[in-house]
This record gives C-alpha cells, structure tokens and sequence, in this order.
C-alpha cells in the first residue's frame, strides 16, 4: 500500500489534483488548437455581424483586394451568414472567392491564403510543457509522495503550453487566467520545492509554508478582477500605467522568490552531509544552470533589452529548458545520482566537441569563401564538403581527447592508477600464486578508485571466506545466505535495511562491515567468488564509470582466480599423491614383511629394507638383480594360492624358514609384474618344535607314571613271594638259585621303572609370586605369529589392578601356551576369528578365561577332553596329553581346570588359582 492510499485527507488531495489536471488538460487542448490556428494568418481582421462579416483591419501585404470596412456577403457561394469560423474557412484552400459589398455595391475579389507564421520556439514550449507533464507524472507514480513536485510540473506545463491569441473571447479569457496564474504559481512552488529537497523540513517550519503563496494569490486576485470586472473591484480603472506597474511588480516577485530559491539551494549544499542529499541537490542546480542558463542569455536578457536575435537561436535557447524538470525529476527519484560528474563531463565533452565541429567548419567555410573565386562555385561547394567530412572524422578523436582531458582535470593524480586498472587484468592473468593475486587485485582496487577498503570473498566448497580477515565479518559466510540478484547482476548496491527481528542476513554483514557495493565473480556461470568495496575514501559513490572498470578488471581476475585456483588444486593433489606415496612407501618399509616387485623375468624392480635383511644385502644390491641371485626360494608358490613355508639359505650361509606368498599386480600399466611377500618364520617353527617336543616328553611322563603304576603292583608282589620263598628254602636247595634271580629280576625291574620316573618326572619347580596379566602377555608375544598366520584376532585388555598368583611361571605360561593354541587349532578351519582373554580376581580366587567364537566342544566330550591321549585332532598331530597335562599343573597348584561351550557359540576354558595372599590383586 502506498503512502498516499494510507492517508484519506492525502487521497482526497491526490483526486482533487487529478481533476484540475483534466480540467487544465481539456482547456490546454483548445489553447493549443487556437494558438495552432493563429499560425494561419488571413492578412485581416473580421468580425460577424447579422447576414456578413464585417472587415475591420487589413495588412496590405497579405490581405490584397480588401479593404476596411467591406461586407463578406459570399464565400466561395455560400452565404456567409452560413460561416461560423470565417478563418478555418478561408485556411482550407489556397484561394477563395470573395463578394463582398463596398458601399453600394458588391464586387468579387480573389483572395490568396498567405503562408504559415509558424512561432517556433513556442512550438518547442509546448513540448517542453508536454515533457514537464510527462516526467511530472511518472514521478507522481514512482514516488507517491511527489505531489509537490508533480504540482510543481503541471504549473510549469500550463506557462509553457498555454499562449492566448488576441482577440480574446470569453474561453480565451480563461486561457489567459491559467496562464497568468501559472507564471505567480511558479515562483511561490519553486522555492517551496527548493525547502524540501532532499528532506522535508520540521513540522513547525510546514504549517509556515502556506505562507508563500499569500503574494502570488494577492497578485491573482488583481488578475482575475480586470479579466473579468475590468478591475472595477480591486485594481480600479485599467491604464497603461497602472498595468506596467503590475507588470513590475510581478516581475519583483518573481525575482525575489528566485533570489530566495537560489540562497535556500546555496544553504543546503553547505549543510547536507549526506552523499546522496547532496547529490539530488547538485543534480537541481545543475539541471537549473543547464536549462535556464542559455534561456536568459539568449532569449530573456535580449527580450528586456529590446534585441531581436535570429529566430533560429531563439529557439535553440530554449530547448536547454527540457533539463530543468528532468532534473528535479531525477533528483526526487534518486536515479544514478552517483553520475552526476561523469554525466557532466560528457556532456562537456559532447558539447565542446560541437563548438569544436562547428568552429572549425565555419572557419573553413570563410576561408574557401575568400579564397576560391565566385566563379567556381563547384570547386568551392565540393571542397567545403570534403572540408565537411575532414572534420566530421576529427571530431571522434576530438571528443576523446577532450574527455580524456576532463577525466584527467577531475580525477587529479589518480587518474593514472585509474588508467592502470585496465591493464592489470592482462597482468592478473599471468599470476599464478592465488594469494599475491588476490592481494594485488584488491590494492590495486583500493588505489586505483581511491577507495576506503575492498575485500574478496573467495567460494572454498558452500562458504565464501575473505582473503583479508576483518573483526566485522565473519570467517566464513555461506554462499547460499547471499540474495541470488547479487550473483545475477554486474554488481549491486548493499543495503542496511531488514526487518526487526530478523537474524541479520550476509547483506547485513556486509552493510554492517562498512561495505556498500558487491561485485560477483563468475565463470561460465559458475561462482568464484565476491568482491565488496566501500565508498569512496572522500565519501563519494562509485560512478557508472567507475562500476564499468571495475566490472571489466574482474571479469579478466575471475578467470585469473579461477585458473590460480586450478593450479593450486593440482598442486595440492600432486602434494597429496606424494604425500600418498610416501606413507604407502612408510607402510612398505616398516612391515616386518619382506615385500618385492617382480618381472616377468623374476627379476627385482623394487624391493623393501625387510626383504633386503631377510636377503642379507643391501637395497642397492637387492634391485634389478634376479630373484635367483639374491635368495633361491626354489619353487615360488602360484600366484593367489596362499603362503608356502621355504627353507632356503641367505648370503650368510644361515638357514632360514620362510613363508613366501605371490599375487598378480594390479596395475595395468605394469601388466605382469608380481609381489613377492616373504616373512622369517625361524623362530616360531623353532619353538612349534620346541613345544612338540616338550609335549612328547610331557606324554613321556604320563606313560611312565601309568607304567610305573601299573608294573610296579606285581613287581612288588613277586618281588614278595619270592623273598618268602627264600626264606623257606634251606640254603642248599637247588631252588634257592632260581628263587634269587627271581628276587634279584624283580630289584632290577624295579630300578627300571624307578628309573623311568626319575627320566619322566619333572624338574623340582620354583614358586614365585606372579603377576597373570604379564604372564598373558608374554605368552601371546610367543603366539603373535600363529594368530597372525590363521587370521586371528586376540582380544585383551589389562585389568586395572594387578592380579597375583604364587606358582611356577613355565608350567603356568605352558597352561596358557596350550588353551591358546587348542583355541587357534579350533578357529583354523574358518580362516579367521577372535579369542578373547581375561583376567580379574574373584574374592580369593584369581581367575584367567580363554574364550573362542569356534564350534565349541560336543557336550559328551567336556570332561573327555582332560583324559590322557584323548584327542579331537587325529591325523592333525594331537596327542591328547596337552589338556590332560595343563589340568595336573593346575591341580597342582590348587586350582581347577574347567572348560564349558558359550551361549552364543564358542568354547570358554577357565583356570581358577589361589590368589596371592597378602598382595593387592
């Protein structure tokens, strides 16, 4: 809703203004076909009477055949009490019959229409009155509250528009009323004007406004009463003299209201600090030196002085008049009122480029004149052409070098950092470093416009971030909180305002920065980035001029900005695959692995430290050279066919067990090439032979103890009876022989299996206090390699509090040593799994769990399991003593031994044992 359609008394004015303005409009239609009509002269004047037209003055020259006093009876045959308008009848046609009555008779006389008298610069008047309507009422539109103004443009439009023709009839007299109040009117709606621009004044001071009309309205009521009571109530009986004193006074009038005018306008531009205010105000002074300027100099000062000037510059002078309202219109509207000085300088330039053309046209005119005889008029018309055409062709360089030197007058010294922004962009181009660009590019702005700041907002993914950091914004702003018309357009002016309440959006930002422009970035409609400026560092906006220099530097610097930015993305990648590379390279280099890059001829391409060390070389000795040369693995397994165990020997002699695995490089570029993976597996087939053997002897000592057990009954027995034997059989009894040996076989049998145990049975062990969790450390240290080989993942975190047994630390680790291997031989059919061990104290028991996600155990074997020589691995080398062995350590430590299938699937073996008395668990 606009201002006006809010206030009711505002409306009622506004259709109040309308209607006049249909009633002047309809009243300036007849004034302008009357004063079309009167450039028709008939060469005599005519009144009607009853049955003729009666002739009351004849111009001789024009008007031949007639004379004062005759009677128009007939025109061209028809009666002339008939014609209503003698002169519309007689402007037709070129010739008329006449009859008209001298004296007693009537006589026929030809009469000749003469040519027009065309008033050409009330003709340009005229349409100057029509321009002060037209930008009267689109102001009236765009800006509702311009009813001043509007008011303002019609009075001017009446002045210019209206002219009465004498003699007046009754309509005529009311085209002179219009006219003579529209010129009283003018001088009070100036200077009424001229108080509220840029800003309308306190209120005190608008009910003291009424005021200035209080003169013209005096003057109008003197007006009115001689054009309609011959001044019988105000102005008395009308003389020359009377009427040329009106005449000064209104002309005082004017001038005073004008002087005021001027004196308001000089007092304004002293005050207003504001850049736009200030600017409408330049834009009304101008546009009033523009158009009344000429105007008085060429017609009003010759008007008052009595000069007549050729009719031809009379009317040039006053079309400079079309300025004014389309000043103040421009003004009110607030239209690029930043090119002020640049419009200014054009038309200077413009203008000084004519006198220019037409001076030097003039001047080459009089010099062919009084050079080239009157006899060749050929010669000198052809040469004043080309004379005409030489100048026409200067006048384009003329008019630049004026301009230049305009531009280079108004902007001083920095007109040559203006002039070097339009060749940075060539420069920018050839930058690669994203950072000096950037950086150049806004000093150059800075400088360049002599601006207060710039800054450019670069788009990094959703969010613009500003190559200069500033505390008012922010450290990134995301690109889509930026309006879309400020990416759409060649650039846009900031604006503040926002509704209350509302988070402040990126445009606040900016405005709140003190920036006032945004210029967007683009590439092939893709968005680099912002570029925001400030005003000027003396407080002046930038000019169309200016944004049109601006706009062509950035469009070269986006494309600069867009291929610094490439560049750098490549760098950054080329830094990431380097980067890439050496840590694939670290990775490579610290597997304890020995890696190697084969050919198709076997030869090594490349190779890591771990295979040079397994290969007992250097790096250097290692590559290039065949596989053959630096370590004969014989048989190389196929390619995806999993490891294979190798004995070979390296360049020391020293024999080593290796695991080696080929695979296919996938690479095609290399199509062929091979990676060869070999690991030392020595140690941990040295010690699976260690702990076989010891398990041999472990089921050594079960056998010997059954044995021992189960021989050493009978022994005993015989050993007995034959001792009795002996006892009953005298000493020269051929049996007593027998019986001795007998006695004596049974002592030997007896040391045997005495001796047997002494073989089987185990060292005297030394209990120690000990700690389980690093008991279970060092045990999975021994097994990383088996858990690595079947893809086992080992589960175990340290209890917070140390949990200690008294025991023998061997046969404890062989305990955990045998519960982890069942569990690994358990998981190695899947190829993978996860064995988890724990350890905790439960009250006085401490407690370790070996848990696998395996098949877990058949129900009927829990117990079995623990029985000598029982096995669940025949053929895969089991012997069936480890479970039965770990369960008599434990036993003989005075714990227990259980193993129980898990929920969700799985065996759980538990080792309970005494807990250290007196230590913390």
């Amino acid at each position: 809703m606009t201002l006006v359609a809010k206030h009711p008394a505002r409306r009622g004015a506004v259709v109040l203004l309308f209607l006049l303005t249909a009633a002047l409009g309809v009243l300036g239609a007849e004034a302008f076909r009357r004063k079309l009509a009167s450039f028709q002269p008939l060469g005599f004047e005519a009144v009607a009477a009853v049955d003729h037209w009666q002739v009351r003055r004849v111009e001789a020259a024009r008007a031949a055949g007639l004379a004062a006093g005759d009677r128009i009876v007939l025109v061209n045959g028809t009666e002339a009490a008939s014609v209503d308008d003698l002169r519309r009848q007689l402007g037709r046609q070129a010739e008329t019959q006449l009859v008209v009555a001298r004296g007693d008779r009537l006589e026929t006389v030809r009469y000749l229409r003469p040519p027009l008298d065309l008033d050409v610069p009330w003709l340009i008047l005229a349409a100057l009155g029509i321009g002060y309507m037209a930008v009267g009422l689109f102001t009236l539109w765009r800006a509702p509250g311009g009813v001043l103004f509007y008011v303002w443009c019609l009075a001017s439009a009446v002045l210019y528009l209206y002219s009465p023709v004498f003699p007046v009839d009754r309509t005529g007299i009311w085209i002179y009323l219009a006219d003579e109040f529209a010129r009283l009117a003018l001088a009070p709606l100036t200077l009424h004007l001229f108080l509220t621009i840029p800003r309308a004044e306190s209120p005190r001071s608008r009910r003291s406004l009424p005021l200035l009309y209080l003169p013209a309205l005096g003057f109008a009521a003197v007006q009115l009463d001689l054009a309609l009571a011959g001044g019988r109530f105000l102005f008395g009986a009308p003389s020359a003299g009377a009427l040329a004193l009106l005449d000064r006074l209104e002309l005082g009038h004017l001038a005073l209201f004008a002087a005021a005018a001027i004196a308001v306008l000089a007092a304004r531009l002293t005050r207003v600090e504001n850049w736009e205010q200030r600017r409408q105000l330049l834009w009304v002074l101008v546009g009033m030196a523009a158009g009344y300027a000429p105007f008085f100099v060429f017609y009003g000062l010759p008007h008052v002085a009595g000069m007549r000037l050729p009719e031809t510059l009379t009317a040039l002078a006053v079309l400079p008049l079309a300025a004014v309202p389309v000043a103040f219109g421009w003004a009110i509207l607030r239209y690029r009122l930043w090119d002020l000085g640049l419009m200014v300088r054009n038309g200077a330039s413009y203008a000084l480029t004519l006198f220019f053309a037409v001076g030097a046209f003039s001047l080459v005119n009089l010099a062919l004149g009084r050079a080239v005889p009157e006899g060749m008029a050929f010669a000198r018309n052809l040469l004043t052409f080309f004379g005409g055409l030489a100048i026409a062709g200067l006048a384009i360089p003329a008019r630049r070098g004026i301009h230049g030197a305009l531009d280079r007058f108004a902007y001083g010294q920095a007109f040559g950092r203006r002039r070097g922004l339009a060749w940075l962009g060539q420069e920018l181009l050839q930058e690669r470093d994203l950072d000096r660009l950037c950086q150049a590019l806004i000093s150059e702005l800075e400088q360049g416009l002599d601006l207060d700041r710039a800054n450019l907002l670069l788009a990094q993914g959703p969010n613009l971030l500003p190559v200069r950091p500033e505390p008012r914004l922010p450290d990134a702003i995301a690109g889509a909180a930026v309006p879309a018309r400020i990416w759409e357009g060649a650039f846009e002016t900031i604006t503040e305002i926002d509704l209350p309440g509302e988070p402040a959006g990126a445009e606040q930002r900016f405005a709140a920065a003190g920036y006032r422009y945004a210029f967007p970035l683009r590439v092939r409609n893709a968005r680099v980035g912002l570029v925001l400026t400030t005003l000027r560092r003396d407080g002046q906006p930038l000019n169309s001029e200016d944004v049109d220099l601006v706009r062509a530097l950035l469009d070269q610097a986006a494309l600069a900005i867009e291929n610094a930015q490439l560049l750098d993305q490549v760098q950054r990648q080329l830094e990431q695959v380097v980067a890439l590379q050496r840590h694939n390279e670290g990775i490579l280099e610290s597997s304890p692995a020995g890696i190697a890059l084969l050919d198709q001829q076997d030869r090594i391409v490349s190779a890591n430290l771990a295979f040079a060390a397994l290969a007992g070389r250097p790096r250097g000795e290692v590559t290039g050279r065949p596989l053959v040369e630096v370590l004969d693995l014989g048989n190389l397994p196929g390619s995806g066919t999993g490891p294979r165990q190798i004995v070979c020997r390296d360049a020391h002699g020293r024999e080593r067990v290796l695991d080696a695995s080929l695979a296919e490089l996938v690479d095609e570029e290399h199509s062929g090439q091979r990676v060869l993976a070999i690991q030392d597996v020595t140690a941990r087939v040295a010690m699976e032979t260690a702990l076989k053997e010891k398990d041999r002897l472990a089921a050594l000592g079960v056998l010997a103890a059954g044995v021992a057990h189960e021989v050493n009954t009978p022994l005993t027995g015989i050993s007995s009876y034959a001792q009795i034997l002996l006892a009953e059989t005298a000493p020269d009894d051929p049996r007593r022989a027998l019986l001795e040996k007998v006695e004596k076989q049974t002592f030997r049998a007896s040391r045997i299996v005495s001796n047997l145990l002494d073989f089987a049975r185990r060292p005297g062990r030394e209990h120690q206090t000990l700690e389980l969790a690093s008991l279970v450390e060092e045990t999975a240290e021994l097994l990383r390699e088996r858990l690595s080989a079947h893809s086992v993942t080992l589960g175990w975190e340290r209890p917070r509090e140390p949990v200690r047994v008294v025991g023998s630390g061997g046969e404890l680790q062989q305990v955990l040593t045998n519960l982890l291997l069942n569990a690994i031989d358990a998981l190695s059919p899947r190829g993978k799994g996860r064995i988890d061990v724990a350890v905790e104290r439960r009250g006085e028991r401490a407690v370790v769990t070996v848990e696998d996600d395996g098949p877990g155990i058949p129900v009927d074997q829990l117990e079995a399991i623990f029985e000598p020589f029982f096995t669940t691995k025949r053929g895969s080398g089991g012997t069936g003593l480890g479970l039965s062995i770990s369960r008599g350590i434990v036993d003989q430590h005075g714990g227990r031994l259980t193993a129980v299938n898990r929920p969700d699937g799985g065996a759980r073996f538990t080792v309970e044992l005494p807990a250290a008395a007196g230590l913390d668990a």
